[in-house]
């Protein structure tokens, strides 16, 4: 239990980062564009220091948390009770 329980807090942390890093840095062209909203591609293209250091803060707890939660659920550790 206390390898998975590991497994959750470290996966739940580098799955949020890495993210974070890819809507930054990204400019992954869509084939389509959304109608409407005029969105062509995911990401900002930028750098941390543009985007504003706090923002990076949030976005990486943020992630992270969805992580979090999906693989608590998946290798059912139970850090949040049902």
């Amino acid at each position: 239990m206390r390898v998975k329980r590991l497994i959750v807090l470290i996966g739940a942390l580098v799955i949020g980062i890495a993210l974070t890093a890819l809507i930054i840095y990204g400019n992954i062209p869509l084939p389509f564009v959304i109608p409407g909203l005029n969105i062509t591609h995911i990401g900002f293209n930028t750098t941390p220091e543009k985007f504003a250091y706090s923002n990076v803060l949030l976005l990486v707890l943020s992630l992270s948390g969805i992580a979090f939660i999906w693989l608590d659920y998946f290798l059912d550790t139970q850090f949040l009770k049902r």
